[in-house]
This record gives C-alpha cells, sequence and structure tokens, in this order.
C-alpha cells in the first residue's frame, strides 16, 4: 500500500506512557496518517483513516468494486482460441473449426487476429482478419471482422481488460472465442519446461468428414529445449484409448509455439499453442492429424512434491461436466450439461452432485458416486458405480486445487473439470457485473435441431436480483436481448436464478462458483428452446476483493474489531473524515452495515470509506453494504476471520510505518540499529486479553491488551524480540507492536509479523550500522 504522510486534527492518543519506547512527538501529537492508492483498481484514489481534501460528485448508484469500461480497455496483444460449429439440416456436423493464435486491439477501434485454423478440411491453415471493435463503459461492445473473413462477433472485456469474450457468426460457423492479455517477455523454449496437465474437446474425422465426438486429456513433458514426450487419453466411442508421444517442440519470441508428435501406432498429431503466462505455466493448445483435431488448455505444476496419491484430491471442489453423442448416422442427437460439485475423501471415493441439462429435460438433479484412484505420476482414474456407470481419466494438478476429467458412459462421450470453491457462501457472494460466454444447442421437444453461442453481462446486486444483457448467434447475425430475475445462492457455493427475457420467455440457471473469491462460475442456461454450458467472470475488481484490510489490501482479512476499506464509487458525496471518538456511524450521508449492524466510520469518500468491523461479528461469511443518503450499494460477502491476519500500515511503496526510539518514522535517512527497540503500528491482529471493556468505535482500553494468537516476528528472516504485541491504547482498532531489532546485514529489511499462522505481507524498515 502506497502512502502519503498526512495530518489529521483530534487529540486521540494512541499509546500508554509505559509502551511509547520514546517514539516522541509522533504518538502524542494529531495523528499523522496515509494516502494510498489501490492497485487492483486503477481508477480508485483512496485515504486511510485519513484527510483527503477534494470533493466528489454525487453518484446515482452506490457500487462496491466496479468501473468504467471503453475501447482503451483492451490494448495490446492476447491470446486467442476460437472455435466454430456448423451442423446441416439433418444436425449432422457439416463443418467444425478450431484455431489458435493471437489478438491484437490498438485501444481505439482496430483488431486484428492471426491465428492458425484446424478444420475437418484442412489442418493448420495460417490466417489472418482484421476491423474495428468497440467496448462500451459497462464492458461489452461489438466486433466486426471485415478483412480475411466477414464476422460479427459481441464482445465482452473482463478482469479490467486483461480478458476478453466473444461470440458470433460468419458465413459457415457459430463462432465463440476468448483470450487473456500476452505475457510482455520474450519467450523461449526453455519457458516450457516440466510436466503440464491438459485436456480439450474436439472431433474424430474420417476423409474430411466429423465421424465423432471425442474429448481428450493428458500429461506432456517438456525438456525445455526441444523435446516433448507425453501420454494421452482419447475418448470417443467406448473405453479411453491411451498414446505414448514423442516429438520436437519451439517456442517463438512472441510466445507461440509448435510441435510434431508421433504416437506408438505411427500416427503423426501437429500441435499449435501460444502461451499465456509469462512464467510459462500455462497454454492454449490446439491439435489436428488426418483422423482427430481438438483443442483445449495447459497448466503445470501437477504436483510441488512430484509425486500424487488418492490424498491429492481430498474436499469438496466445483464440477462442469459435458457430454455428446452422435447416432448411428451421425447426427447429434444427445446433449448434456452439468454443474455442481465433486467430494473426494481423500483415500478412494468420490461423490458428485450434479444440477442436468439434456435434450430431454431440464433442471434435473442427479447424485453419482464411486471410487477413484491417483498414481505416483499424478494420472488417474474415476470409476462411477451408482446413478451412473461411467468410467473417467482423472489428472489433477496444482497441488489437487484442480482436476480434469475424461471419460464416457453408455449415452455419452463427457469431459469435466473442478476446482476450489470460497469455504462458505451467501447470497452476496455473487455480486457485481460479470461477463460470460458459452455453447449451446437448439431444441425441439427431445431432438437437438442446430447449434448455437451466448455471451454477455449479468449484475447481481447481492440481494436477489439479477439483470443483464446477452447475445445469442445461431449461424447469423447475433441477437441482443435483456432479462432480468432472482437468484439464490447455498452455503456450498452453488446458486439457482430465473430470468426472463423481454419476449417472456423465461431460462433457468444453475451455477457453481469455480474461484475461492467468487470471481468466477460455471452454470448452464436452458428454456424449452435452448440449452447452454457457459463460464462466468467478474468484469471489473470483483466485489469481494473490494472490501479489504485497511492496512494490507488483503480481501477477507479483516477479524473483529479491525479496520477495513471498502473501495467503489458513488459511496459518499465528498471527501469526509470523523474528528471524535467514539466514532460516528454515518458520515455525512454515507453509512456502512455489516451484516445489518452499522460499522464506525473513519473516512469516506466517492471512491473509498474507511471503517471499523464490529466486535460482535462472527466470525465466518458477513454481507458488507456502503448505503449513500436513500441509494443502497450491491450487497457483498466477505471471510471475517477468527484469528489475526495482520497487515502492517505503511507508506511511499513498502515502508512499514514504524518508529525509531528517537520519535522518527524509520526510513532510509532515518534508520534504526541492531538493538533498538522499534514501534511499529498495523491492523488486523485479532482476538485479545483486553485490559478492560472493548467497545466498538471506541479507543481501545489503556494498559496491555495482549493479542491471544501465536506470535513470531522476524526482521530480513531473522526472529525477533517482541516486547509487546497487542491493541493501541486510546486507538480504535489500531495494534501495536514493539520489538528489538534483531542482528541483521545494514540496508532495507522486510519486517513480517505472524499472527496464528497468519504473516503480514512484507514491508522494509532500513537498519544501519
Amino acid at each position: 500500500m502506497r502512502v502519503l504522510i498526512g495530518t489529521l486534527s483530534g487529540s486521540m492518543r494512541m499509546f500508554a506512557p509505559e509502551l511509547s519506547t520514546g517514539i516522541g512527538d509522533f504518538l502524542h501529537e494529531p495523528i499523522r496518517y496515509v494516502s494510498l492508492r489501490f492497485s487492483r483498481m486503477k481508477m480508485f484514489k483512496v485515504v486511510l483513516i485519513s484527510t483527503l481534501f477534494s470533493t466528489a460528485t454525487l453518484m446515482a448508484q452506490p457500487q462496491i468494486g466496479g468501473g468504467v469500461c471503453s475501447s482503451a480497455a483492451l490494448s495490446g496483444t492476447y491470446s486467442l482460441s476460437l472455435s466454430g460449429r456448423d451442423v446441416s439440416s439433418s444436425v449432422i456436423f457439416s463443418s467444425v473449426l478450431q484455431g489458435m493464435g493471437t489478438a491484437t486491439f490498438d485501444g481505439l477501434s482496430k483488431v486484428t487476429f492471426s491465428l492458425t485454423n484446424n478444420t475437418n478440411q484442412t489442418a493448420r491453415s495460417a490466417q489472418t482478419y482484421s476491423g474495428t471493435y468497440s467496448l462500451q463503459a459497462n464492458c461489452a461492445g461489438l466486433l466486426t471482422l471485415t478483412s480475411g473473413d466477414s464476422a460479427s462477433y459481441a464482445l465482452v472485456a473482463y478482469n479490467e481488460g486483461k480478458d476478453f469474450l466473444i461470440t458470433g457468426a460468419d458465413g459457415t460457423y457459430s463462432l465463440t472465442g476468448s483470450g487473456s492479455l500476452m505475457p510482455t517477455v520474450t519467450c523461449a523454449a526453455a519457458l516450457l519446461t516440466g510436466s503440464y496437465a491438459f485436456n480439450g474437446s474436439g472431433f474424430a474425422l474420417k476423409t474430411g468428414s466429423v465421424s465423432a465426438v471425442n474429448n481428450i486429456s493428458g500429461v506432456l513433458q517438456f525438456d525445455g529445449t526441444s523435446a516433448i514426450t507425453g501420454t494421452w487419453y482419447v475418448t470417443a466411442s467406448g473405453q479411453p484409448t491411451t498414446a505414448n508421444l514423442t516429438g520436437q517442440y519451439a517456442v517463438t519470441s512472441g510466445c507461440g509455439a509448435t510441435a510434431t508428435v508421433t504416437d506408438g501406432s505411427g500416427n503423426t498429431y501437429a500441435l499449435v499453442m501460444t502461451i499465456t503466462a509469462a512464467s510459462g505455466s500455462n497454454f492454449i493448445v490446439s491439435g489436428a492429424s488426418p483422423s482427430l483435431m481438438f483443442s483445449g488448455s495447459g497448466r503445470t505444476a501437477l504436483s510441488t512434491t512430484g509425486s500424487c496419491s488418492a490424498a491429492t484430491l481430498n474436499g469438496t471442489r466445483s464440477l462442469v461436466l459435458t457430454g455428446r453423442n452422435l447416432s448411428a448416422s451421425l447426427a447429434l442427437n444427445a446433449i448434456y450439461q452439468a454443474v455442481g460439485t465433486a467430494t473426494f475423501d481423500g483415500i478412494g471415493s468420490v461423490t458428485f452432485h450434479l444440477t442436468v441439462n439434456t435434450n430431454q429435460g431440464q433442471s434435473a438433479q442427479q447424485t453419482l458416486s464411486g471410487s477413484y484412484t491417483i498414481a505416483s505420476g499424478c494420472v488417474g482414474a474415476v470409476s462411477i458405480t451408482s446413478g451412473d456407470s461411467a468410467t473417467y481419466t482423472l489428472i489433477p494438478y496444482n497441488d489437487g486445487k484442480n482436476f480434469v476429467i475424461n471419460g464416457q458412459d453408455a449415452a455419452y462421450t463427457l469431459t469435466g473439470s473442478g476446482g476450489t470453491q470460497p469455504v462458505t457462501c451467501a447470497t452476496a457472494t455473487l455480486s457485481g457485473y460479470y461477463g460470460f460466454s458459452g455453447n449451446g444447442f437448439l431444441l425441439s421437444g427431445t431432438s437437438v435441431t442446430g447449434v448455437n453461442s451466448i455471451s454477455g453481462l449479468l449484475q447481481f446486486n447481492g440481494a436477489g436480483a439479477v439483470t443483464g444483457t446477452w447475445s445469442v448467434a445461431t449461424n447469423g447475425t447475433p441477437v441482443a436481448d435483456s432479462v432480468s430475475g432472482n437468484y439464490a445462492v447455498t452455503s456450498g457455493c452453488l446458486a439457482t436464478a430465473t430470468v426472463t427475457d423481454t419476449g417472456g420467455t423465461s431460462y433457468t440457471f444453475a451455477v457453481t462458483a469455480t474461484s475461492a473469491a467468487g470471481a468466477d462460475f460455471s452454470a448452464n442456461l436452458a428454456s424449452t428452446q435452448t440449452a447452454f454450458s457457459v463460464s462466468g467472470h467478474s468484469t471489473f475488481t470483483n466485489p469481494a476483493e473490494a472490501v479489504v484490510n485497511a492496512a494490507s489490501y488483503v480481501a477477507s482479512s479483516t477479524p473483529p474489531g479491525s479496520l477495513f476499506s471498502v473501495f467503489g464509487s458513488g459511496l459518499a458525496t465528498g471527501a469526509t473524515y470523523a474528528t471524535k471518538v467514539p466514532l460516528p456511524t454515518t458520515l455525512a450521508t454515507t453509512s456502512v452495515t455489516v451484516n445489518g449492524e452499522a460499522a464506525p466510520l473513519f473516512y469516506a469518500d466517492q471512491y473509498q470509506v474507511n471503517a471499523q468491523m464490529p466486535l460482535d461479528i462472527q466470525p465466518g461469511v458477513a454481507t458488507v453494504v456502503v448505503k449513500n443518503g436513500p441509494t443502497v450499494s450491491n450487497s457483498v460477502a466477505v471471510v471475517v476471520p477468527a484469528t489475526g491476519t495482520p497487515g502492517f500500515f505503511y507508506y511511499q511503496t513498502n515502508r512499514a510505518v514504524v518508529v525509531n526510539p528517537n520519535g522518527s518514522i524509520n526510513s532510509t535517512t532515518a534508520a534504526a540499529k541492531v538493538g533498538d527497540v522499534l514501534v511499529g503500528y498495523f491492523t488486523g491482529g485479532g482476538p485479545v486479553n483486553a485490559a478492560g471493556p472493548l467497545v466498538t468505535g471506541a479507543g481501545s482500553p489503556y494498559g496491555l491488551s495482549p493479542v491471544t494468537g501465536n506470535v513470531t516476528v522476524t526482521v530480513g528472516g531473522v526472529n525477533a524480540v517482541v516486547n509487546y504485541i497487542g491493541l493501541a491504547p486510546d486507538l480504535v482498532g489500531v495494534y501495536q507492536l514493539n520489538f528489538v531489532v534483531p542482528a541483521v546485514a545494514a540496508g532495507s529489511r522486510p519486517v513480517a509479523i505472524t499472527i496464528a499462522g497468519a504473516t503480514s505481507p512484507n514491508e522494509v524498515i532500513t537498519v544501519s550500522n
């Protein structure tokens, strides 16, 4: 947190004299505070417990999180994965496309796609498309290609313009695509090193025609120079086919890659990849041979230990599962779209809880159970024996936080994936704006009659209401519509929603959260005429990450009694700060509630509010709301920890607010010496053995109120002697650390507090000889 020392009027004393350790006038004069910028939300200038002498215009609607887009939100080169489908009047796949490459946006209005395309007719065809794009303030817009192809797409930017989604159509295909901002590094073969789990979906081919649908998963091993080996598992009909692979790969400076691999039967496959992370940890890939084409993604770090077992997967993960089937005449006759959870017991049993849409019916509840195994090489199997009979290849990655499966039952060729969810959820877990996209199918009764794609924006108010706009493309110009309805989220991070479009058609959603903060979800979306499988992502900074520890800026890290900041827009009519204690619960027209209880306020402006977490808030998921006059913000779910989650107040880039024995603030020009006793300020200390009554909004009692959690403090990685760590007397929500500088080398050294296993972000102090 970047800080600029300022002054707040008032005379609140921070420490009892016996704790001051010579900190001098700084502690006993009007308290100085900090102006800072929340780096994750670049549009917000903010102030911590402080004065910011500026005025702000009243916003019509308070918004926690959020932001504003324009065409400049997309600027630079992005990875691009593009897929297209077309079916004939008899619902036979007549044309399929899978493209891999880059999209370059100029930040104004022009865009260029550079792709290597695989189709059922040709493989590795280099194509360049160009055209124009535009984005509205809500991050939705249009993209039109006029050179190399004639195509119209709905465009959605998300993750503050770092990613985008497109859906549309040209003269041949119903198209969907996605991309992420490319790493700003020069790539080389060494960037792809080690083992990668990958999965994808595709088609079996015969003399240029689609002969089956299939899925693929496996492990690829890159040697960092040019050699690639691996094993993959392809499911088309019957049991998955296993193939061992060997070949060569090359990486361009622009982070593209190609590979040629051969299996044990002599079949050769051409792979095209785009590296999407500066570390080389992620890539997107498409592959083709005369008999196969697929597209998917790969991720490194199967296990940091280098070995796996059934214990690698333990607990509940999100689960997205899709299936397709072709009839004997190659007509698309069965589809399956499911979202829910997968619970692994860590020793070999697994249960899937799913909400399922098929062409036979929607919103069916399904429970599947069976067994799983994982070999030491991090490849395993799932066998479902109850609720269905199905077998899957299972590959965990990211130390078991995520997994992919690929398999078959009697009706479908199936592929799925799962990942970490929040510990517990509430309706407010879904809050703010989400961009989403996905593929789907047209239905008539119980028959599949066509393919389509969808993208759009949904706005959740955190209290059960959802509105949005979307565009559906079905082998023609995308058709836009608006929707509104209601939703609810269970504590297990599953959600349901019902929305109605302007024509009166009703759609049902089944949703599962797919990331720890609720910033991402997967969902099934269906009406009586269509069914989609979609993924959604917070368009701006996720609102749950906009309610943070006021010192560390870490989300969901404010125990009861500590200080937090809320970032957004329209939160106040102007800059206002508290001038006395007990703190007020309203500043001008702004108030904040946590689980309906008013929170004491230090400061409020249009973009930020600083407050104290009420002392009686129970640890767990809590709902935060800001009210500005008569208008109410979206509700946001945050986790209130039961133990300490410390964060130092800091200034400049990363200098901890620590006071030297002579009362000066530690800096490069006011260094401490080994053996000096210093005093630092932080919040998020957690429970204390209080010296007197603790009252929300009031100053802490005089005397010693030490934290109850186990504490260690390090400077430069060396343990420091702690004389005291606990509440700062007479201050609201501020903690004090008195510690002795250990024997460390001169220079700027990181200082860190660990309480009950939680460690503060490393800020620095300067030590002299």
